[in-house]
């Protein structure tokens, strides 16, 4: 916990070193997918990928676009029950960023939580032991992802749809 509040801190503050090189989108899912794909096959929950063609590189950090990627992953596992599937898909949506989207079919947010779920220590269900997390995934998440020059948010039709969390990077020159 000390550690990811270290590293919280330094994010938001801009202090994280941030090394931006090309990046192929099909390695950061790769790079992600690797470090999950056991615990899904564990769980029981299908992932799914889909990168659609022509997606071009993007400019990032690969670690730490692969810690965010991971992060989400992680959170779409953690919240979605056996024999329930997550969606990871990546698609560029202009002609300067490339969208990456997690959507599964887990607990989902009610619509009154999604402006918060990026805060620090924020959770949506406060009756939810300490032991899944720190609660702050998604805040350091988010100062990666700005740290890269992209954009996050959150979507959900509530309690029991499921949640579509996407993150942007910019497309590499």
């Amino acid at each position: 916990m000390v550690d990811d509040l270290q590293e919280l801190s330094r994010a938001e503050a801009r202090q994280l070193p941030l090394h931006p090189s090309r990046l192929r989108t099909t390695d950061l899912v790769r790079g992600a997918v690797e470090r999950l794909g056991s615990a899904y096959a564990d769980k029981g929950v299908t992932l799914e990928t889909a990168v659609e063609p022509g997606v071009p590189d993007v400019m990032a950090d690969s670690d730490r676009a692969i810690q965010v990627l991971t992060n989400l992953l992680g959170n779409a596992l953690r919240y979605t029950p056996a024999a329930g599937s997550v969606r990871l898909h990546v698609a560029r949506t202009s002609r300067r960023e490339v969208a990456v989207s997690v959507s599964d079919t887990g607990v989902g947010v009610p619509p009154e939580h999604l402006p918060r779920v990026f805060e620090r220590f924020y959770r949506v269900d406060k009756s939810r032991s300490r032991v899944l997390g720190s609660g702050i995934g998604l805040t350091i998440a988010r100062a990666l992802v700005e740290g890269m020059g992209g954009r996050i948010w959150a979507e959900s039709a509530g309690t029991g749809q499921g949640a579509t969390f996407t993150f942007t990077l910019p497309v590499a020159a």
